[in-house]
């Protein structure tokens, strides 16, 4: 910023013009301060636009996914069911174990699905700083948002694997398959698998919970 010192010739002519130049520079700071907050304003609200359009999508997938792993969830409760109750009467174990290759296939379903949870328009907004001038308000939703969506992934991607046997599960599909597999192992093949079904749909179901206001408007518009 440049200003010539007043050339004045009376103390009164002086302080006239050394007013001026202080209001004149007053008034320039305060026209690049609206300007800026102008500008940051801007930018919180194209952020804060992308970030709600990112969170109802993903709970569109969230709502997506939960609908086709509980189309697997009830086929492989229908046939657990069935085959404990054939246990429990004491039917023969050929007569069981051959209804795996006819109307209980669809009880040996593993399709879990998982969401994507995108995050990018979040990870934007925090590196270019536009979170700073969003209403405190909405970033708390926003952060409280993306904290979920990430305990949700660390817990999909970790907990429903733990309640499945990997070689486990692998003997006894190879069991099945060579027909030394008993009703008990698959029984248990069969538990584990829905366990680990419901421990990712829990995980889902928990995180449109703390979306209410998305989960409720991507509800609205089916």
């Amino acid at each position: 910023m440049h200003f010539e010192v007043p050339k004045s010739k009376s103390l009164k002519e002086f302080g006239s013009e050394y007013v001026m130049i202080v209001i004149s520079i007053l008034t320039a700071l305060a026209l690049e301060h609206t300007a800026q907050a102008i500008h940051h304003k801007q930018l919180a609200h194209e952020a804060g636009e992308k970030i709600e359009a990112e969170l109802r999508l993903n709970a569109k997938e969230v709502k997506e996914v939960l609908a086709h792993n509980e189309r697997d969830l009830q086929q492989i409760t229908r046939v657990r069911a069935e085959l404990l109750q054939g246990i429990r009467d004491k039917v023969a174990d050929d007569a069981l174990m051959a209804r795996f290759k006819t109307d209980w296939k669809a009880g040996l379903v593993l399709s879990i699905s998982l969401p994507t949870l995108r995050h990018e328009a979040w990870d934007a907004a925090v590196a270019n700083q536009a979170v700073t001038w969003m209403e405190d308000e909405r970033l708390q939703r926003f952060a409280t948002a993306y904290a979920t969506i990430r305990d949700v992934q660390a817990l999909s991607t970790n907990g429903g694997v733990s309640f499945l046997d990997g070689p486990r599960m692998m003997d006894a599909e190879s069991d099945l398959e060579t027909g030394m597999a008993t009703p008990h192992e698959m029984l248990k093949a069969l538990t584990q698998v829905r366990s680990a079904y419901g421990s990712i749909d829990g995980n889902m179901q928990g995180l449109l919970k703390d979306l209410p206001k998305v989960a409720d408007t991507v509800a609205a518009a089916h």
